[in-house]
């Protein structure tokens, strides 16, 4: 049972899909908390920071840049599938962690192949 958003929750979330699919990754640094964290399992990946996690998207996570994120609820949280090139490409699912009316963490799960599925998830959007 997903949990209920509070109005400022919602609105963050809100500003974190325009964000992202927009990649205004300025924008996207100003809704994660000073500290927050970014990982990507299966991959050794554990950033630390607003400031370093935005350099990693303008870098490396530039691949990101036109995906399309679904919204989907995961163990009572709202977590996001996130599809690259334009919703071609199944990339991942988006799990964060939100404090306040910040985001403390997000947590990219890579293996589509099983969680897309059990989302009932399309791998490729229309």
């Amino acid at each position: 049972v997903p949990r209920v958003l509070t109005s400022e929750q919602s609105a963050l979330l809100e500003r974190y899909v325009a964000a992202f699919e927009k990649y205004d990754v300025a924008a996207l640094a100003t809704l994660l908390r000073e500290d927050a964290v970014l990982s990507m399992p299966p991959f050794e990946m554990w950033l630390q920071g607003h400031d370093s996690i935005a350099r990693w998207f303008l870098n490396q996570g530039i691949g990101c840049k036109g995906s399309r994120l679904v919204p989907v609820d995961a163990c009572g949280v709202r977590a996001f599938a996130q599809y690259r090139d334009a919703g071609a490409t199944p990339w991942a699912l988006i799990i964060l962690e939100l404090d306040g009316e910040r985001i403390a963490s997000q947590t990219s799960f890579l293996d589509v192949e099983t969680l897309f599925p059990r989302f009932g998830l399309p791998m490729q959007l229309a």
